[in-house]
């Protein structure tokens, strides 16, 4: 399988899209990217629990694109 994220699935104006073959490695790295470049759009990632929240949000916006 191939998964997908980008940020457009989280309604970002942000041209970021991560593709990998575990759904788990397309969360970690779109969890990176968030983290770089877009906490200013969200109330707030800092604690574990935010992240762990962020991650799953992430996890329910990425995509099956090859099955």
């Amino acid at each position: 399988m191939l998964f997908k994220y980008a940020c457009k699935s989280m309604g970002l104006i942000c041209p970021f899209m991560v593709t990998g073959i575990t759904e788990e490695e397309v969360t970690q790295k779109a969890l990176q990217h968030v983290l770089e470049n877009h906490t200013k759009d969200f109330n707030s990632i800092k604690t574990p629990e935010e992240i762990q929240r962020m991650e799953q949000a992430l996890a329910r916006s990425t995509r099956v694109v090859v099955g």
